[in-house]
């Protein structure tokens, strides 16, 4: 018996130990749960997000059709071969047909290459090469689209997590106010409808943190959809101590900032690209009215035989010998006419030239427009934010002498809750002015190439 207890209570050990590993292991699996960092959310993005990935799509198809264009130079090789059966009159390989049925066999190659096509090769790879580049700007552009929209739905992340942390610490302090407003009732300094307020207070506050809670898990959604992340369980990112090196807004003016965007914007870059294509599509299209002149090259050869004894049979290695066929030329086309086909497409490209300068210089505008309401946002997001500094400030000071008025029965509970709800609110209106502003700064940096 003693043998089995000892037994038993090293079996009741070791569960105990089983146990407490498992709580363990618990622990650190929720604690290893990994948080996403901005540029992990960037990185992840710009892999998945289904924009990017037509954005490739469209540049591959640039690649391909330039590649094509490219080329077009070498020369077209084909071979040929077939079988054929002749019934009445057939051929035979001195050109003369004879009155008998016959099986006959050819096989040949062909090889053309351009000389001159009025430049319209080279004039055509031009264009898809400017064409593919402009895809490159393209797709640059929006990845820093897509850069600004990550760090907007991060930034909304960040600002709805301190919003909640914000909201649980006023519950705390409510549910500290609502027990010191009891003993105070307790003690005759208070009414009961003190005690009443001090729990609608409460009430008013659990249901802020609810819905600062729903907040912050629609704006995990949001991020997460927006990564395409198929698997957004604990998904979170993390809280840097440095989310953004401030941008002085003195040290540029929005006019070298204009300057520099209009050179190193890849919207910009793109549209001179494409501009320039379409100058070499008007050549292109304008080579029509010149002379094409290719090369060309040809071997053929064939068997013949016939189903009657009438007509000798040739051996197939004689006939090889003598139907071999061997061609090499030039040849010269000339338009002289072609129902006005080239004069308009000439015309048309010249308006696609001009409607592509319209679009430059309304790009150009846009961006212009673009980057001084950047400037305009800014300025007027830091300054509310210097004024919510104030405003959050003030209302502190103000909330700490309701408090002390509170407690020496100088002010009344009404007017405590409402000193708080005005702290409260410039609390969260500071917040927010913080992140509008830090934002702003970003899309500056952005058109300023500071990535």
């Amino acid at each position: 018996m003693p043998v089995i207890k000892s037994v038993e209570m090293k079996n009741k050990n070791d569960m105990k130990h089983f146990f407490s590993l498992l709580m363990v292991l618990s622990v650190l699996t929720i604690q290893a749960q990994p948080t996403w960092t901005l540029d992990a959310c960037i990185n992840y993005a710009l892999e998945h997000n289904l924009d990017m990935k037509k954005s490739g799509l469209a540049m591959q198809q640039a690649e391909y059709q330039f590649q094509s264009s490219r080329y077009a130079w070498l020369p077209k090789i084909s071979a040929h071969a077939g079988e054929y059966l002749g019934f009445g009159q057939s051929p035979s390989y001195t050109g003369v047909y004879i009155p008998d049925n016959s099986s006959s066999s050819s096989f040949g190659a062909n090889v053309s290459l351009p000389l001159f096509q009025g430049l319209n090769l080279y004039h055509t790879a031009k264009a898809d090469a400017l064409n593919l580049q402009a895809a490159q700007k393209d797709k640059e552009a929006a990845i820093i689209n897509l850069k600004l929209n990550v760090m907007a739905f991060y930034m909304q992340v960040l600002y709805s997590k301190e919003k909640l942390e914000m909201a649980s610490e006023q519950v705390k302090l409510s549910e500290l106010q609502l027990d010191k407003t009891r003993q105070l009732f307790e003690n005759g300094r208070l009414t009961e409808s003190d005690v009443y307020e001090s729990k609608a207070q409460l009430a008013n506050d659990k249901a802020n943190l609810t819905q600062a809670q729903a907040e912050r898990d629609l704006s995990l959604l949001n991020l997460t959809q927006l990564l395409e992340l198929e698997n957004d369980k604990d998904f979170d990112v993390v809280t840097p101590d440095t989310f953004f090196e401030g941008l002085d807004l003195h040290l540029f003016s929005p006019q070298a900032t204009i300057e520099q965007a209009l050179l190193h914007q890849p919207v910009m870059e793109a549209a001179r690209l494409r501009l320039q294509k379409m100058h070499y599509e008007l050549k292109a299209s304008k080579a029509a009215w010149y002379p094409n002149l290719d090369f060309y090259a040809s071997y053929s050869n064939g068997h013949y035989r016939y189903f009657s004894d009438a007509y000798p049979y040739t051996p197939i290695a004689e006939q090889l010998k003598r139907n071999s066929r061997t061609q090499v030329g030039v040849s010269l086309n000339i338009p002289i006419f072609n129902g006005m086909q080239t004069k308009y497409r000439v015309k048309m490209s010249e308006s696609a030239i001009a409607d592509s300068q319209l679009e430059l210089e309304n790009a150009e505008k846009s961006l212009r427009k673009e980057i001084r309401q950047a400037y305009c946002n800014a300025e007027a997001a830091r300054q509310k934010m210097e004024a919510m500094e104030n405003s959050k400030e003030a209302s502190r000071i103000a909330y700490e002498y309701a408090q002390a008025g509170f407690e020496m029965g100088k002010k009344t509970l009404l007017e405590l809750n409402e000193t708080k709800t005005r702290y409260q609110k410039a609390q969260s209106d500071l917040l927010q002015a913080r992140y509008e502003y830090m934002y702003r700064c970003k899309i500056i940096g952005f058109y300023r190439n500071m990535d």
